[in-house]
């Protein structure tokens, strides 16, 4: 039980990190609608991204300070009383192909080679065969 305590409190933390990447994309689209909207030169988009951005840093801290004590106690049980099922192993292959197949486009990409896709259409259909419902 206190190894899945450990782990739920960094997943926890994971999390955290996640919805502060979040926070920055969401500030950034955010401005970016806005000086679209109104007339705003690149001078004030300087002086105020940073306080903005700041601002939501602060309040999402606090947010999550709260937010991670509660899922640090919702992950631990979670971890401590569940099973994998089969979504869960169909979920994470197809992470991996997702990543190998991000992984062989960057070193076609320094190869300077052409990527095939019928090598990546093919791994795929391997993995759509293989999960595929037999009620289909």
């Amino acid at each position: 039980m206190k190894s899945a305590h450990f782990i739920g409190r960094q997943l926890s933390r994971l999390k955290l990190g996640q919805s502060y990447y979040s926070i920055a994309v969401s500030t950034v689209s955010a401005i970016s609608l806005i000086s679209l909207a109104f007339d705003i030169t690149i001078w004030m988009l300087i002086i105020f991204f940073p306080i903005l951005l700041l601002g939501t840093f602060i309040i999402g801290y606090f947010m999550d300070i709260y937010n991670i004590n509660t899922m640090d106690k919702l992950k631990s049980d979670e971890i401590g009383n569940r099973y994998l099922t089969t979504g869960d192993l169909k979920s994470q292959e197809f992470q991996l192909l997702q990543t190998e197949i991000v992984l062989e486009a960057l070193k076609a990409i320094q190869e300077n080679n052409q990527l095939d896709p019928k090598d990546l259409l093919k791994k795929y259909d391997l993995y759509y065969r293989k999960w595929k419902s037999p009620y289909d």
